[in-house]
Order: structure tokens, then sequence, then C-alpha cells
């Protein structure tokens, strides 16, 4: 018998560093952006839109490695409603939608060809939906045991 509710897996959750440095490029970017407009007064020359595009350059290299240091990606899955969602998020903001899922049959581990341990939750008709990955066979184990008894389905170990 499966529980009820919603439950919410954290597959990558950053670490306090990455955080951290996600949080200085993103300040790095705003303080630029203001500086910019306190010491360029908006023009229409050639000259100003030459120093917008080298400022714009700047501050599209910053945020990615923002988003790169502060994205975190959750799973969802509505066990009433038979529905999942992978949640993309950098800080409050994010998006995701609910898809429509079978049953949940199993939960496995699997060893790919680049010597990461896979964990994977599999439905009734065999879509794969991909959780998370681990360096050690035994911590992918581990994960992937814990899972199964919160999802209450059995655990596949495939090495």
């Amino acid at each position: 018998m499966q529980k009820k509710g919603i439950v919410k897996i954290v597959s990558n959750k950053r670490a306090w560093y990455e955080r951290l440095l996600g949080a200085v490029f993103f300040s790095i970017a705003t303080y630029s952006v203001i500086i910019f407009y306190i010491n360029n007064g908006v023009a229409i020359t050639e000259d100003y839109y030459k120093i917008s595009f080298r400022v714009l350059a700047g501050l599209i290299v910053l945020v990615a490695f923002g988003i790169k240091f502060s994205r975190v990606l959750s799973h969802y899955f509505d066990l009433e409603l038979n529905k999942y969602k992978a949640y993309w998020s950098v800080g409050p903001f994010g998006f995701g939608s609910w898809v429509n899922t079978n049953k949940l049959d199993r939960v496995s581990t699997f060893l790919n060809n680049k010597n990461y341990c896979e964990v994977n939750i599999w439905d009734v008709e065999n879509n794969k939906y991909s959780i998370t990955s681990f360096y050690e066979i035994d911590d992918a184990v581990n994960f992937g045991r814990e899972l199964a008894i919160k999802l209450d389905i059995k655990f596949k170990e495939r090495k």
C-alpha cells in the first residue's frame, strides 16, 4: 500500500560555500549594473551602446556563474494523483510542471558507463525518473533503500 501525499526529494542540494559563491556572483552583477547607471547617463550614442554591450556581456557571465553555483533540482511525487514534477530553482525563483505518471513500482540503483551509481524510480510501465547519482555504490544503495522505504515500494540493487 502506497503512502498518501506529496513526497519531495532534493537530489543535488548545494553546499554552503557553493551557495555563498553564487550569491557573490549575483551581488557583483547587481553592483555592476548600479555602478554603470550611476556613472553613465542614458544616451543614444554609439559609445554608449558599445559600453552597454560590454557590460551586458560581463553580466551574462556573472549571472551564468551565479546560476551554476546556486541551482537546485527537486523531485516531487504526488502519490494520490499519480503526478511527478522536476522543479529547478535558484533561490526563491524556480520552474517545473506536473506530469501525469503511473503507479510507482520500484527504486533501483545502476552503475552507468561513467562509473557513477544512479538512483532511479520506475513506474509500472517502465518509465524511468532519474533522481540522483553517487560516486560510491554503497551511498547510492543506502539512499535507494531509504527512498524505497519512504515511498513504500520495492528496491532493486543492480551492479
